[in-house]
């Protein structure tokens, strides 16, 4: 099995890799989801006109 409490403790981040948490989990990031979804309301948007 793995212990996760181990590997973590072990982690060492790549070098030159300077993305903090607060990147990563900054909610004005878009996702796949945010770019299908405004894909999605274009093509719409094109059908109506």
């Amino acid at each position: 099995m793995i212990d996760f409490t181990l590997e973590l403790k072990k982690f060492k981040p790549a070098t030159g890799v300077e993305v903090g948490a607060e990147d990563l989990f900054d909610n004005e990031i878009k996702d796949i989801t945010d770019l299908v979804e405004e894909m999605v309301q274009n093509i719409e948007e094109t059908k109506e006109q």
